[in-house]
């Protein structure tokens, strides 16, 4: 009975997806991308396929948070430019997202208009399309997500079983904190299966062995197994002072004012979808491990660290549609008019707010030639938006933020971490110091414009050589504190 009301319905479905893909392919020319991020991902898979020594002196990728969408990059690259590379994957990991929230939408709702709405709002919804298109693993982790909550509806599949166990060794490979998804789905198989051992014996071992490939791919490649990424942000942004409470607020005041706050309301229904229980676990374990760890990190980058729960709320919205007795019969309808409104935000904001997000890196696209032009070679640039730039140019580099840098770090659990932020300004000028950079670029922004004033509390002398009002990147010529000292004298 699916199968006859889905026909027809992916197609339009298909044909929609088609058509905003179309207008991001004539909008995004010259191709860019709205996080700085990207390029990180860009630079390292570009890295591997030359084996170059980067920018910021290391022979082997740094700052690499997702293995799989770097190793899938990297043949995309050696067939055509890198940014073409990245945004072609983005749209390949927004379509098997799109297609797997279709078959799961259709398969727990048993309706085909909420399937279709659903499908079409879980991509067109506001700020939806810009986090699918971020250029980095976003789009790969939601498309990751759909697919398990489609494969744990059937449990006597065997074919499905077995996809379901591949994928759940994939997941932490690609977010590291999908290892959460991995540990309840894992915890849910065993209690189905315990009566048969054999059956879960083999399960298991094709889980084990997917994580280990990928375990091995990843110290080959990185020469990590899990990557410093997260760390590097937990130290940096520095919330290691808060208490408890204070943690849990943040991190409900995330989820209250995420852009799609009410869609996420759906997690309540999860219980209603198979295996849902486990599902609802895997959210609270991760909100948990997020207000444990860096709590502000959910608003980051308009909060897209929170998208990989939109698959799961949409799941629990279709399973509520497909209650009868919810609302009088009318779920579909509520639902679908739902979908319908998240497809109206996306044509009343969400596109432009896309498009008007890549103006960052035109600005960054300006910085680098500028700077080929008129920063000595042998400059050695303090930097905080590590990608492009590091991309671009044949600098050498100090991340002070430590995703491309790691020896940032050190300094960041020192001072930053323990004072929740306060003593930033003692990591940064040690950072400075120890790496003897010459020059700064910074973002004009609230936040990281306070690098600027770190500095100069410390004893630096910056001087403006590209400070415009239209400039959203400030570059700064250096003069350390002993030297300012030294003239004076």
């Amino acid at each position: 009975m699916i199968s006859r009301l889905g026909s027809g319905g992916g197609a339009l479905v298909a044909v929609a997806l088609a058509g905003v893909v179309a207008a991001t392919l004539v909008a995004n020319q010259p191709i860019r991308f709205p996080l700085d991020d990207a390029y990180i991902t860009i630079a390292n898979a570009q890295q591997i396929v030359t084996g170059a020594v980067d920018s910021y002196g290391y022979t082997r990728p740094t700052g690499a948070t997702s293995l799989v969408h770097m190793l899938l990059l990297v043949p995309l690259g050696l067939v055509m430019a890198w940014p073409a590379a990245s945004l072609t994957l983005a749209m390949l990991a927004a379509s098997a997202y799109v297609l797997g929230l279709y078959r799961a939408l259709l398969t727990i709702s048993g309706h085909r208009g909420v399937a279709i709405l659903g499908s079409i709002a879980g991509f067109a919804g506001i700020k939806l399309w810009y986090q699918l298109m971020n250029g980095l693993e976003t789009g790969l982790a939601m498309a990751a997500v759909i697919w398990t909550v489609y494969l744990v509806q059937f449990p006597d599949d065997p074919a499905r079983r077995r996809w379901l166990a591949g994928l759940i060794g994939v997941l932490p490979f690609i977010r590291p904190e999908l290892a959460l998804l991995t540990a309840v789905l894992a915890i849910a198989a065993a209690a189905r299966l315990y009566r048969q051992p054999a059956q879960l014996a083999r399960l298991a071992a094709l889980t084990l062995g997917v994580a280990a490939l990928l375990a091995a791919l990843a110290w080959t490649a990185t020469g990590e197994l899990v990557p410093q990424t997260a760390g590097a942000k937990v130290a940096f942004f520095g919330d290691g002072g808060l208490s408890l409470p204070d943690r849990l607020l943040i991190v409900l005041l995330s989820v209250a004012t995420a852009p799609l706050g009410w869609v996420l309301l759906g997690l309540a229904a999860l219980p209603m979808v198979r295996d849902g229980w486990a599902l609802l676990a895997f959210v609270g374990a991760y909100l948990l491990a997020s207000a444990l760890s860096l709590p502000s990190g959910l608003m980051h980058n308009e909060q897209r660290y929170l998208f990989i729960f939109v698959p799961l709320a949409l799941a629990g919205w279709a399973a509520l549609a497909a209650r009868a007795d919810v609302m009088r019969g009318r779920a579909p309808m509520i639902v679908s008019a739902g979908a319908a409104l998240m497809i109206a935000s996306f044509v009343l904001g969400g596109w432009s707010f896309y498009r008007d997000s890549l103006r960052i890196t035109a600005d960054q696209e300006q910085l680098a030639t500028w700077a080929k032009r008129n920063l000595p070679r042998d400059a050695r640039v303090l930097i905080h938006d590590a990608g492009y730039f590091g991309w671009q140019t044949d600098f050498a580099l100090v991340d002070v933020v430590g995703l491309k840098s790691p020896d940032s770090i050190t300094a960041h659990r020192r001072w930053t971490l323990p004072s929740a932020g306060k003593d930033r300004g003692r990591a940064v000028d040690e950072i400075a110091r120890k790496e003897n950079v010459t020059h700064a670029v910074i973002l004009d922004r609230p936040f990281w414009g306070d690098i600027a004033r770190h500095l100069r509390k410390a004893g630096w002398q910056l001087d403006p050589l590209r400070a415009g009002p239209d400039d959203d990147y400030h570059v700064y010529r250096l003069t350390p504190p002993q030297q300012r000292a030294a003239r004076r004298e």
